[in-house]
């Protein structure tokens, strides 16, 4: 009975993991293949993956239905919170694909990066992660449950990643719109799972995650052989291209959770907790990747465990042989003391906002 019950739960966790997994596949396989077809291999797994997340959140919905009692009530069914936004967000999905497939017949393939839906597929995909998220942090009754939370917290990490992968090659982790995105987005996820999760390190289990999905990708998908399909071509492959090597959370992650798990924390020091946060999670995450991403451009990272060395760019990406391995600062200026500030600015936004997410997940188990 028990196993039947968590079997939802199980899918929902697999399918949120899928969706930023599906994504970098997707990634890899425009810049290594280009020929992307409506049903192209990662779109279709794309799309299981959604509708694995839907059927998942509505089993959890049958059965809180089914008891009468618990969850948020709409008309005569009743869900936990986190099904209904999956839900929402697979919904969003569909209406989405149905707007881009009108884009395209309308403007082209090439109608700018981010056009609207686009913009609508990325916030769809947001809201089925971390709705799997929030349905599994309310589920926490041991450790099993408690580790499928910090999974699903990783996979939206993961997610962020995804959507921010243009601005995230180790040739910018020296800009200030690398710095200035990743304070304004990661802590949010890391300092309210920090608060909510159950296990003794739940900050860091979640970076751990996120790392663990994205370096999967980067060792895997490599493995397999593949050469482009259209042109021009600049860069000459003969394999899957692998995404940029996962960023080092773990270590502001680690600082997160001495902070919040600290004896004597009160609910009373709300800012000042968000403070502390965000001045840990901007000096952590600016030391870290500021010299590791050194040693992603050097030779030593020219190998199969980082695939770094600038020898890793889309096939349609042409790149004058000194900027491979060289850091970037005609897009976005390096960091100073200004954007510095900014970014620790949008990191005390992101922690407060993660802070009370955290204590409103925490107490709506």
């Amino acid at each position: 009975m028990i196993r039947a019950r968590m079997a939802p739960e199980a899918l929902l966790l697999l399918a949120a993991i899928c969706v930023p997994l599906t994504l970098y596949w997707d990634f890899s396989w425009e810049s290594t293949i280009g020929v992307d077809r409506f049903f192209g291999p990662p779109h279709a797994a794309n799309y299981l993956a959604v509708a694995a997340a839907a059927l998942a959140a509505i089993a959890m919905a049958r059965v809180t239905t089914a008891a009468g009692v618990g969850g948020v009530a709409l008309g005569r069914a009743r869900a936990p919170l986190g099904a209904w936004v999956v839900l929402w967000g697979a919904g969003a999905f569909v209406a989405a694909m149905l707007f881009d497939r009108w884009w395209q017949a309308s403007y082209g393939l090439a109608a700018g990066l981010w056009h609207p839906p686009q913009i609508g597929k990325a916030v769809a995909y947001f809201a089925v992660v971390a709705g799997a998220w929030i349905a599994l942090v309310a589920r926490q009754t041991s450790a099993g449950t408690a580790l499928a939370a910090a999974l699903a917290a990783g996979a939206l990490l993961a997610l962020i990643s995804v959507v921010t992968t243009a601005q995230s090659f180790a040739n910018r982790q020296h800009s200030s719109v690398f710095y200035e995105l990743g304070c304004a987005s990661y802590p949010i996820v890391l300092v309210a799972h920090g608060v909510a999760g159950r296990l003794r390190a739940p900050a860091s289990a979640a970076s751990a995650a996120y790392m663990s999905l994205v370096a999967l990708v980067v060792w895997v998908l490599p493995r397999f052989a593949a050469t482009p399909q259209a042109g021009p071509v600049y860069n000459t492959l003969d394999h899957m291209l692998a995404p940029p090597f996962p960023l080092l959370l773990i270590v502001p992650a680690f600082a997160l959770d001495l902070l919040l798990r600290r004896p004597g924390r009160g609910r009373g020091d709300f800012a000042f907790t968000a403070l502390e946060c965000a001045a840990a999670f901007t000096a952590l995450f600016v030391a870290t990747q500021w010299f590791f991403s050194g040693f992603l451009l050097s030779p030593a990272a020219d190998q199969p465990l980082f695939a770094g060395g600038g020898r890793q760019w889309p096939f349609f990406l042409r790149i004058d042989p000194g900027a491979r391995t060289a850091f970037w600062d005609f897009m976005s200026p390096d960091l100073d003391l200004a954007s510095a500030g900014s970014a620790l600015c949008l990191a005390f936004a992101a922690s407060a906002t993660g802070l009370w997410l955290g204590r409103a997940m925490r107490g709506a188990r």
